[in-house]
């Protein structure tokens, strides 16, 4: 289960079809769900969130959070179904857990993704998401509830276990990249921190009635 985890680790995705090489580049937006005008953090009309990634490294960034403060801490989590042979043939679904910190009204995540084992084997993955969570102190450390959220869904949770992960400016403690929830379910992923969603994959655009 180790060796399926560790291969499958730096898949994640927001709606790629594959991962060809270390030159691929995806970018993306995330949005508040929760009505035209989003919520009470993420204000859609002026919020701008965004995600990036390149290779074995990704970058979520947001400007113009409301009802925040510096140092307050903010919990990712992407996630996507993917395959790998030979550790896994058929798709299985995974899930990644940030964490990031907030200052002037921003938010800047930066993950290297070989942390956990970016870059050790090829994968195509599809169905990805990424979905942002109000802080859940209890949740986003290394042997947090997250893992719970995980077993209780069907996977296995692993740890970020660097000798030398990167960590928070304003909190030395906490790594960005909590660690790895894997499944070996199509469609499956962690469950969410207790804490209130904040903006997910998607835009806001204007429609012809």
């Amino acid at each position: 289960m180790r060796k399926a985890m560790c291969a499958m680790a730096f898949v994640l995705a927001f709606s790629s079809a594959a991962l060809a090489g270390p030159k691929d580049q995806k970018k993306d937006s995330l949005i508040g769900k929760d009505g035209l005008a989003g919520n009470g953090t993420v204000d859609n009309t002026i919020t701008d969130f965004k995600i990036q990634a390149k290779g074995c490294k990704l970058q979520i960034k947001a400007k113009g959070l409301q009802s925040v403060v510096d140092g307050q801490k903010i919990i990712c989590i992407a996630g996507a179904d993917v395959i790998s042979p030979p550790a896994l043939t058929a798709l299985a679904g995974n899930s990644v857990v940030f964490v990031g910190d907030v200052k002037g009204g921003k938010l800047g995540i930066k993950a290297d993704l070989t942390e956990i084992q970016c870059g050790t084997a090829d994968a195509i993955q599809v169905n990805g998401d990424v979905t942002c969570y109000l802080d859940d102190a209890a949740y986003r450390t290394p042997t947090g509830t997250w893992q719970g959220a995980c077993t209780g869904a069907g996977g296995a949770a692993g740890a970020n276990a660097a000798t030398d992960p990167d960590t928070l400016k304003s909190d030395p403690t906490q790594n960005v990249i909590v660690g790895l929830c894997q499944a070996f379910v199509a469609g499956v992923r962690i469950g969410p921190p207790a804490s209130a969603e904040i903006a997910r994959l998607g835009s806001r655009q204007y429609v012809i009635p």
